[in-house]
């Protein structure tokens, strides 16, 4: 057969270009092609490539069953695959979500990144973590390279509670679940995923009340104004306020185990009302085990002792410290639900959730 470009003899001595049969040109074109378009998928399954892009991307939220099924066909057909490049431009999607947290060395840290990953790595979804070090200068640094990274979504324990830091995120219109964190408001669209600290540290109150303890000392650590220790701080105020009960506060920032031994040795001697000693997070209850060692005080001969505990260690200590545990892996995975929804939808089913703590009970009280 003649190849195409040239010409061939007819009767009567004349030539005319050779135009090859249909079906060779079919062949040919997909020979030379090698690869299908999402156009050609568009437009053999009778839709739009905005809805071939939205199929390949997982937002199918708003699709029929019989268009997900027409698509999902004329894809396997064909056996259609795109590349990560082009499905990213195509969809102004890079299938990465940022995660920011204050301290990567907190085993908080590390939970909530679990939690998180069961949820989207179902979906095809990376996530990048970057820690701040509970530096605002450093979040926000942060947070303007994700959103430069073209990221899908924002998951973040921040560091500043004005809603301002966030403006960068809203005015990008990059999907945000903030999460631990307090702050003064939660930007619009966005969604706020924290454990119940008020209730949690009331109902531990009135417990330690009911168990006859007339002084709570708390030793807290506030890094930042949304740390999740204030809520616990000014719920434990209220609640002794209001039973007529002693509280001390012991903020060991800048201080060492030696000045937390002394203070609990004023606060917590033999001389001392019935008293429980309240760390406010994990970390704290080591370094108050350190200093009830030091300054010669035993539990729950001397003092009751009751502390937030996110690893649940402290019940390998004695005969087990009564914890309150926030549930961080539920965190996680309802931050990543939450996240999911925003990118496909638009918006979260909810914009505030609260996650309950577990009461752990042991025998230090």
């Amino acid at each position: 057969m003649p190849q195409p470009g040239k010409t061939i003899l007819v009767e009567g001595g004349g030539r005319i270009p050779f135009i090859p049969p249909i079906t060779h040109r079919i062949e040919e074109t997909m020979a030379r092609r090698k690869t299908i378009t999402i156009k050609e998928v568009a437009r053999m399954a009778g839709v739009s490539v905005t809805t071939v892009s939205n199929y390949l991307n997982g937002q199918m939220a708003r699709m029929s069953a019989d268009t997900r099924e027409k698509v999902g066909k004329v894809i396997e057909d064909l056996h259609y695959q795109p590349s990560s490049a082009a499905q990213s431009m195509r969809s102004n999607s890079t299938k990465i979500i940022g995660v920011i947290v204050g301290d990567i060395s907190n085993i908080f840290s590390s939970m909530l990144f679990g939690g998180i990953q069961k949820v989207i790595k179902p979906r095809n979804y990376s996530l990048m973590l970057l820690s701040t070090g509970n530096d605002p200068a450093d979040e926000n640094l942060c947070i303007n390279k994700l959103i430069r990274q073209n990221v899908d979504g924002l998951i973040i324990q921040p560091t500043q509670d004005d809603p301002e830091a966030f403006y960068p995120i809203v005015n990008a219109h990059t999907p945000l679940v903030i999460v631990d964190g307090i702050v003064k408001a939660t930007p619009k669209n966005a969604a706020h995923v924290i454990s119940d600290n008020t209730p949690s540290s009331k109902a531990m109150c009135r417990e330690l009340h009911e168990r006859g303890y007339r002084r709570i000392v708390t030793v807290s650590e506030t890094t930042a104004p949304t740390s999740s220790q204030l809520p616990r701080l000014e719920a434990v105020r209220h609640c002794t306020a209001k039973l007529g009960m002693e509280h001390v506060m012991l903020d060991v920032r800048g201080h060492d185990d030696a000045w937390l031994a002394e203070r609990l040795r004023e606060n917590a001697g033999p001389d001392a009302p019935r008293t429980a000693v309240f760390p406010l997070m994990g970390p704290l209850l080591f370094r108050t085990l350190t200093a009830l060692q030091a300054a010669g005080l035993e539990f729950p001969g001397d003092l009751g002792l009751v502390s937030f505990d996110d690893w649940n260690w402290g019940r390998f200590i004695g005969g087990g410290v009564d914890l309150l545990q926030r549930d961080i892996d539920e965190i996680g995975r309802l931050a990543g639900e939450s996240i999911l929804q925003i990118i496909e939808q638009g918006h979260p089913e909810q914009t505030e959730i609260s996650v309950p703590t577990r009461r752990i009970a042991g025998h230090s009280l």
